[in-house]
């Protein structure tokens, strides 16, 4: 019974999967077919597609500046989380912690544009920006799934010889996996919607249409831009949602 349960919940995720994944395709290449959907939606708008770039230029963008600003977070983060649970760093703890807080403090626009007198216009201000948001959550989890380790298992592993590294790395790095996974699942959802910001520095990205929308009061721009980054930002939660059972007898 319980397989079959599993199996129903399998078939499901994946199906919806498929369909966010075609959805998405569907967008982004059929440049006729969703103009003819975005005309349905706002009829009395006098244009229905950002002139400037093709749909899949743009979606090719936000997809990057997400990516990008997601392997750094998730490679900062991890090395802060682990840092902060050695002999070493663990002194350094709460000024990291508060480092991560107060990046968060500042909204992401305004982080962005503080960025780019340093940067210039263009994707840099937005993937920093981004990484800074992404470090904390990911550092955090880091240090909740190791922490949350059952001492019992740490003994157990030291009392076959394995030393401090070997622990971490062999044993209570994979343990705490799902933790870390959640941590890491929230940020790329964020980033892949949060990306759309990047459009106020010039960086690219589904944020344009929308920008263009706004400013030019046509309700088709700023569907052509919403919809594919909600699907993406759906898709993303999905895929990172679908991990192994850990829990699996």
């Amino acid at each position: 019974m319980r397989g079959r349960e599993d199996t129903r919940r399998v078939v499901a995720r994946w199906t919806g999967i498929a369909a966010l994944a075609g959805a998405t395709v569907w967008m982004t290449l059929d440049a006729r077919g969703f103009e003819r959907v975005l005309r349905a939606l706002a009829p009395n708008e006098s244009a229905w597609l950002y002139p400037t770039k093709p749909l899949s230029a743009l979606v090719l963008e936000q997809v990057w500046l997400a990516t990008a600003a997601s392997v750094l977070a998730l490679a900062l983060g991890s090395a802060l989380g682990t840092l902060a649970l050695t002999g070493f760093g663990v002194a350094f703890r709460d000024l990291v912690l508060s480092v991560g807080s107060l990046a968060q403090t500042v909204p992401t626009v305004a982080l962005m544009a503080l960025l780019v007198p340093l940067t210039g216009y263009g994707p840099e201000p937005v993937v920093i920006a981004l990484t800074l948001y992404g470090v904390l959550p990911i550092a955090l989890n880091v240090i909740a799934g190791i922490e949350g380790v059952p001492p019992e298992v740490r003994d157990a592993a030291a009392g076959i010889g394995m030393g401090r590294a070997q622990r971490l790395l062999r044993v209570e790095i994979p343990l705490a996996m799902p933790v870390i996974l959640g941590g890491v699942k929230n940020v790329v959802v964020v980033n892949v919607s949060a990306a759309t910001l990047g459009a106020v520095v010039a960086a690219g990205g589904l944020g344009m249409p929308i920008l263009a929308g706004f400013h030019d009061y046509n309700d088709a721009f700023i569907l052509e831009g919403a919809l594919p980054a909600i699907a993406l930002a759906l898709l993303a939660d999905r895929l990172l949602t679908v991990r192994p059972r850990w829990d699996r007898g």
